[in-house]
């Protein structure tokens, strides 16, 4: 064989041996690349790196479908080798989103504990708190809300409602000595009346703290009128007179400058207020009803 031959032949044989290493699939890469999946799974990464993740696989998702591709009779040297970068890629965020996931959830636990302090205080007045205190309610209303948030992973954002939250313990027992002492008082009355034989129903105070917006009379205001704006209906009047009887002494007569409590929830005691609007009769002034 003459020196051109052989140069020729080991020319051709170089060649077909680096055809062969261009169409070979990247196996190695694909399961560091699932590996490395399993690694941020089991680092919470799902949950608690989810926009990192969701990436990571998206890319290892790809470099799979080419190699499918590729089985089926594409360019497999083109294929392989874009597979092969985006399974490096791959690597490299789930990597990153194990990361990130164990940054988050040291600052949920974190947030978990401040939860489990925050709900130990408000578990002390838990029963009474439920009756009597609003304050209680909205405190009970932010630890769901955080409590959800720590689900997600969301630590940080659950610190901060939990910051906004915090409530002093001895507003909510001010508020429950208030409203047992309304109920007592009711519940007295009522007492009262039934061995009279009257029937008089507690006030909704004395069962719930309601609550109240403010109003500021004007010149020209009445109760018709403010009950329009406040409730869109006119006939619910009563409501106002008698959640400011302190101030109101005859309901046809109320001054500019008076600060009137507006109750929000008026449901139970709509109808009521309604019918003695109706049934009320001539107005007359301090008439005493």
């Amino acid at each position: 064989m003459s020196r051109t031959t052989k140069l020729l032949f080991t020319a051709v044989i170089s060649a077909a041996v680096l055809v062969s290493g261009c169409t070979k699939p990247p196996v190695q890469e694909l399961d560091n690349a699932r590996a490395a999946m399993k690694a941020a799974q089991e680092g919470g990464a799902e949950v608690c790196a989810g926009t990192e993740y969701i990436l990571a696989k998206e890319k290892l998702d790809k470099a799979e479908a080419k190699m499918a591709e590729a089985e089926k009779g594409g360019n497999k040297s083109a294929l392989y080798k874009e597979a092969k970068l985006e399974l490096i890629a791959a690597v490299a965020d789930f990597e990153k989103a194990k990361q990130v996931a164990a940054d988050r959830a040291k600052v949920n636990e974190q947030a978990k504990a401040e939860l489990e302090s925050y709900k130990k205080n408000l578990a002390a007045n838990a029963e009474d708190g439920a009756k009597y205190s609003a304050t209680y309610k909205t405190a009970k209303a932010k630890a769901d809300e955080a409590q959800a948030l720590i689900d997600k992973c969301e630590g940080e954002k659950a610190l901060a409602v939990l910051k906004e939250a915090a409530v002093s313990a001895d507003v909510i027992q001010k508020e429950i000595v208030e409203g047992k002492a309304a109920a007592m008082k009711a519940d007295a009355q009522a007492r009262s009346a039934a061995s009279k034989g009257t029937v008089v129903a507690a006030p909704a105070a004395a069962v719930a703290m309601p609550e109240f917006d403010k109003y500021k009379v004007v010149r020209g205001d009445n109760l018709w009128n403010i009950s329009k704006a406040k409730y869109l209906n006119p006939f619910m009047w009563p409501l106002i007179y008698w959640a400011n009887k302190e101030q109101i002494k005859d309901p046809d007569l109320i001054f500019p400058g008076q600060v009137f409590k507006i109750r929000k929830d008026v449901d139970a005691d709509k109808d009521k207020a309604v019918d003695y609007s109706k049934r009320r009769g001539p107005w007359s002034l301090f008439d005493g009803k």
